[in-house]
């Protein structure tokens, strides 16, 4: 009988352990969130670039200038080929994040095309905010205990995880002599 009633009493202190748990996870004031927010900041560099179309500027001013003698030699064929050549200027401008471009094509003493194009690279701020929610789950799978000489219990289980990261498990299966046994079990997460 005392070796009965030990048992009753370790039964019992289990049973009002179990009880205590139960309560505390369900006063509401959880310390695990159901819901995870993942922030993250991505800074890219992004170039615009742009070209305008191919014009030729208008002339503004003229000046003209009168020249009555010469002291050189004038090669004349010379200044004919110079006048004729097509030559391409091209001017960079580099100015912090603004790389601009001139392009002038200029012959017989007139500007005959101006190409303009820049880039320009700013930065981008992206943020990402991911909210991964724990979700319920259900797991089923199979029981054994036992030691090398028998099985003591072979059934069927099934374990429910809610969104607060506990777990309980339920089972139904049979004993070594084929008695039907009903198993119980709750989990809790440990740490983050």
């Amino acid at each position: 009988m005392q070796k009965y009633f030990k048992n009753i009493q370790s039964l019992l202190i289990v049973v009002l352990i179990v009880a205590i748990f139960l309560m505390r996870q369900c006063s509401g004031s959880s310390t695990t969130p159901t819901e995870r927010v993942v922030r993250d900041t991505i800074i890219e560099y992004v170039t615009v670039e742009k070209t305008y179309f191919v014009y030729v500027p208008k002339v503004k001013y003229v000046t003209q200038v009168d020249l009555d003698t010469f002291t050189a030699l004038i090669d004349t064929t010379a200044i004919l080929s110079d006048y004729y050549a097509i030559k391409t200027y091209e001017d960079k401008q580099v100015l912090d994040s603004l790389n601009l471009t001139i392009i002038d094509t200029i012959s017989q003493n007139q500007i005959k095309s101006r190409k303009i194009a820049y880039n320009f690279t700013y930065p981008k701020t992206t943020i990402i905010e991911k909210h991964y929610i724990n979700k319920r789950e259900l797991y089923v799978g199979l029981g054994l205990t036992g030691n090398q000489d028998q099985i003591q219990y072979l059934g069927g289980e099934m374990v429910f995880k809610n969104k607060k990261r506990q777990a309980y498990g339920l089972g139904v299966g049979v004993d070594q002599n084929l008695v039907p046994v009903i198993s119980a079990r709750m989990y809790w997460k440990l740490g983050k």
